[in-house]
């Protein structure tokens, strides 16, 4: 279990990697002419839609899968999608929505889990939450 842990450790910080690293690309503009804001958005949408299929999953594997947590597990995915096809909506409503479903997925993680997922699910969730609001705050 050990080992497990350590992977789900070195997975999830390496996972903030494109979250700081587009975030901190936008708010310098650099590489003209490539979206970072965009890019730093269609990962946090995927990190989303990864999180609620994880829900969906653990749900599954369980002695009685409830029907109202399949269908909640479902949000996640639908957010992110919706905040990348409002192409309409400023980005930092759309990265806003983004970092608050980072966080709400985040809340309902920290019910039924071990200390290590959460302080984990913690890190995770403050890191990409931070670069979706260093994004949004600086206006890109």
């Amino acid at each position: 279990m050990e080992r497990a842990k350590a992977t789900a450790w070195a997975l999830a910080l390496a996972g903030l990697i494109p979250f700081a690293g587009c975030a901190l690309m936008a708010v310098l503009g650099a590489i003209p002419g490539f979206d970072w804001t965009g890019a730093l958005m269609a990962y946090a949408a995927v990190i989303l839609s990864f999180l609620g299929g994880a829900r969906w999953g653990g749900e599954l594997a369980g002695q009685n899968p409830s029907p109202a947590r399949l269908i909640l597990s479902n949000l996640p995915a639908i957010v992110a999608w919706l905040a990348l096809v409002s192409v309409a909506a400023p980005a930092a409503l759309r990265l806003g929505v983004l970092a608050a479903g980072l966080a709400l997925v985040w809340l309902w993680d920290r019910g039924p889990s071990t200390p290590w997922y959460r302080a984990l699910r913690t890190t995770a969730t403050v890191g990409a939450v931070l670069s979706l609001g260093l994004a949004a705050l600086a206006g890109t």
